[in-house]
């Protein structure tokens, strides 16, 4: 008769630190300007949620190093409360911190912990949840993020006899994750590479991994209908006169959220405890109809990029001119559900044609303003005359207009490109610009690729000093022939380099032992003729 196995539990040593956080250098002003190239407006709740998260990780990077010396200070995390309506971009902007700084990110929805009657196990899981985000890499999950939605639905009524469940509940089982406590990874059985055989016993035995939530950081978020009327009553009780002579004001619309305290929150219905770990609050605004035009014009902003790429599968380019934004922006704007109405009004509008177009042999479409106030008779205009010269007309005019959003984002980033020493000049801006329409990519990616070719091209410039004692520098109009070149073959940097300065190896030995040239400037004709460009050169 075989004998079951028995299975020793061990716990796996995870003492050992995440060894990216001894690197970890970023300042909140650089977070801020990050989120600055994504989100438009909240520029309070970006400042407190950049500088919190900022200081929570530096926080942990400073209490690593400490670990083993004399300091016994308590660990005390910066979780933040955020307030703010539907469609602002509270997800999305935790999201992009997360993928900034290379922390697994995991986003749970506070009602689903309400519509359980165990909530312990649920609020567990997402916790493990970090581990399988972060690839199995325990060290890396220990410093996630969590994101828990819709918190405003966990508060209590407080109507409720008996044990509350659904609400209170789940709030008293949130205090142990929020400062610190131990979660076992489920893993399934048949994972067998987390078990192994006791040399001494000959046994199996099972590894037993435990997440600890001590540098885990918590931002629950919602919409907090009802809160407002509250912090209302408290501020006219204690006689506020500044505000009620705003708010005699008609034309102006206070925001009561950004005067919110803690006793606000409990008599909302969270209990003290929990709203004691919450020692950061962040309140967005409502977005005003120019800043939802702003983040349609943002050449990085997911709403329209998605749109293009669901038409580029059938070979179809997309442009937007300024007036076909400003009318959805508008139109968003009356529905008054943020950043989500965008979404949904250009699929109204757009799916007529997503769908006839592909039968077509258009490969382009302007979207006008006056596609955006009346697809259905453009769409009927383009099926009855598809060659009209009016449609090409249209999608020229957005593509100038996209190709000076294009120039104005970037006119804007201008201080961090000059850091860097890379001039945007026209031929470098065309071929941004062919990038981010090419692959339907953010703005950012598309520039992030020429500024890579950029530096290549200057470690081209060093390493052959090093190898030739020579310095070589390739002028402006060089380097655009050199990005132009490997961005259209697809060459490597250095292959090209090599290619074009092998035809001047002779050339350049002659200048430099001869003439005594010390520093070679090498113009784009060395490039088109290099024997004239020679010739230049020992002009000089």
């Amino acid at each position: 008769m075989l004998k079951t196995p028995k299975y020793k539990i061990e716990k796996i040593d995870s003492s050992k630190s995440y060894k990216a956080f001894y690197e970890f250098n970023l300042k909140p002003a650089e977070l801020e300007a990050y989120l600055d190239e994504y989100i438009v407006g909240q520029r309070e709740a970006k400042t407190i949620i950049a500088t919190k998260i900022c200081t929570h990780f530096h926080k942990i990077k400073n209490f690593l190093l400490k670990q083993g010396k004399e300091d016994a200070t308590e660990f005390i995390k910066n979780n933040i409360f955020i307030i703010g309506p539907t469609g602002v971009g509270k997800t999305y902007m935790i999201k992009l911190i997360a993928k900034k700084i290379g922390v697994p990110f995991v986003k749970g929805d506070a009602t689903k912990f309400s519509e359980t009657g165990y909530v312990g196990g649920d609020i567990e899981d997402l916790i493990r949840d970090l581990y399988w985000e972060a690839n199995g890499d325990l060290e890396k999950a220990q410093f996630g993020i969590i994101f828990l939605d819709e918190i405003d639905k966990i508060a209590s009524s407080g109507e409720t006899i008996g044990p509350d469940i659904s609400r209170t509940g789940v709030q008293r089982a949130l205090l142990k994750p929020l400062e610190e406590t131990e979660v076992e990874i489920k893993i399934p059985q048949e994972n067998y590479s987390l078990f192994e055989v006791s040399e001494s016993q000959g046994r199996l035995k099972r590894k037993k991994i435990t997440l600890n939530t001590k540098y885990v950081l918590f931002i629950v978020s919602g919409a907090f209908q009802g809160l407002e009327e509250i912090i209302k009553k408290r501020i006219k009780k204690q006689s506020m006169g500044f505000i009620s002579e705003i708010e005699n004001k008609e034309e102006i619309k206070i925001n009561y959220f950004k005067f919110v305290i803690p006793e606000d929150l409990v008599n909302y219905g969270f209990e003290r405890e929990f709203v004691g770990r919450f020692p950061v609050i962040a309140v967005f605004e409502t977005l005003t109809e120019d800043e939802l035009y702003e983040i349609l014009s943002n050449p990085n902003d997911p709403v329209v990029i998605n749109k293009k790429r669901d038409f580029k599968v059938y070979e179809i380019d997309l442009a937007f001119t300024d007036e076909a934004l400003r009318e959805i922006a508008r139109m968003a704007y009356k529905e008054n559900t943020g950043a989500r109405a965008l979404s949904r009004i250009l699929e109204r509008i757009l799916i007529p044609f997503e769908r006839t177009l592909p039968s077509f042999s258009l490969n382009f479409l302007g979207v006008t303003k006056e596609i955006v106030e009346d697809p259905y008779k453009i769409l009927l205009a383009i099926s009855e005359s598809p060659y009209s010269p009016k449609w090409k007309e249209n999608y020229y005019k957005a593509l100038e207009d996209e190709k000076k959003r294009v120039e104005n984002y970037l006119s804007r980033r201008q201080k961090l490109l000059s850091e860097e020493k890379l001039e945007i000049t026209p031929k470098r801006l065309e071929l941004i610009f062919k990038l981010y329409k090419e692959k339907d990519i953010e703005l950012n990616r598309a520039l992030e690729e020429v500024l890579s070719l950029w530096r290549q091209i200057k470690s081209y410039e060093m390493a052959f000093e090093r190898k030739n004692f020579l310095k070589i520098i390739f002028t402006e109009d060089a380097v655009d022939n050199i990005l132009e070149a490997v961005i259209k073959k697809n060459w490597g940097v250095f292959t090209y380099c090599e290619n074009i300065v092998s035809k001047l190896e002779y050339s350049l030995n002659y200048l430099k032992e001869i003439r005594g040239k010390e520093v070679i400037y090498i113009n784009s004709l060395a490039f088109k003729n290099p024997e004239k460009f020679i010739e230049e050169y020992l002009l000089i």
